[in-house]
């Protein structure tokens, strides 16, 4: 089971702005090493039927072997959810 820490955590990380150099842990299914670096992420934001869509991406770097990989994210927080969210200054969201 999940902890609540490690939910707060993975919070965080997923709607945080300044995470680039972060070390997360994960498991590498190259070298087996658990210590990822973020190098960068991006964001995209939008409304859709009045729910809003948070689609993050992470762009990982195992700091044992090296090796490189891409983690995705998608929040939606429902219509009737988060009261305090502008939704109509929100652009439409575009999936792709």
């Amino acid at each position: 089971m999940i902890s609540t820490t490690d939910l707060t955590i993975a919070n965080i990380i997923a709607h945080d702005k300044g995470i680039p150099g972060l070390v997360l842990t994960f498991y590498c299914e190259n070298c087996g090493g658990r210590l990822f670096r973020v190098i960068d992420s991006k964001e995209k934001m939008g409304s859709r039927n009045e729910d809003v869509i948070i689609e993050k991406t992470f762009f990982l770097k195992c700091q044992r072997c090296g090796s490189e990989q891409c983690e995705h994210t998608l929040t939606i927080v429902p219509s009737w959810s988060g009261p305090c969210i502008d939704r109509d200054a929100l652009p439409i969201w575009e999936g792709e």
